[in-house]
């Protein structure tokens, strides 16, 4: 299953050695393993992150600097930042989605619907279940960090929500307006960066305590 990968599988999904794997996790650059019986069993947040190991060492950075990176919010919400930008124009050396740990998401949020796709996070490749590297590698962070998980499945979830809503709305304006399938695409992406600078603006300054902007 998805979620139920051993160090070999992970390995050869991440096209690391599994001696790198190990040594990652040493360094606290990697979250511990499910322990079963004696088989450790890894998922996709532990794919997530080493994809995103992997890829600032590409970039130059030694595992030190990767490690005070990822455990430092300020310095890491940079590196999300960065990523999204490279994922919204295609320009990651990422692989864009990650398996999904089907068990572990139903153990801890057990109200979601049967079927996940509902969600409009989870999608299928094939016979598997997955989401976008992203989202898994950053709700890992923040659980890490002692954030609960029904507030994590609230964040995206809802978020989702008002998403789908927005989109259809802007869906239909687009092909009543627009006739040229590329000019609604970038308009489309456009509306895109609308609304998620509107959220970005509302949301930090409520997380923060912040009083509204007057």
């Amino acid at each position: 299953m998805a979620d139920s990968l051993t160090v070999q599988q992970l390995a050869a999904q991440v096209r690391m050695t599994t001696r790198n794997i190990r040594a990652y996790q040493s360094r606290g650059l990697l979250h511990p393993p499910t322990i079963r019986g004696r088989i450790a069993y890894y998922n996709g947040s532990h794919v997530a992150r080493l994809e995103l190991v992997g890829s600032l060492q590409r970039e130059g950075f030694t595992l030190a600097a990767i490690k005070r990176l990822i455990d430092a919010p300020h310095t890491y919400a940079a590196i999300v930042a960065d990523r999204r930008r490279h994922f919204r124009d295609e320009t990651a050396d990422m692989p864009p989605t990650v398996p999904l740990p089907v068990e572990q998401v139903r153990a801890v949020m057990p109200e979601l619907p049967a079927d996940l796709t509902e969600t409009g996070l989870v999608w299928w490749e094939g016979d598997q279940l997955v989401t976008h590297t992203m989202l898994m590698a950053i709700g890992r962070s923040l659980a890490a960090a002692g954030m609960p998980a029904a507030l994590l499945g609230r964040l995206q979830l809802e978020a989702a929500q008002a998403a789908r809503t927005l989109g259809a709305a802007v869906c239909e304006h687009l092909r009543s307006t627009v006739a040229d399938d590329g000019r609604r695409d970038d308009l489309s992406k456009v509306a895109v960066q609308l609304a998620a600078a509107a959220f970005e603006i509302a949301f930090l300054q409520a997380a923060r305590g912040l009083p509204w902007i007057s």
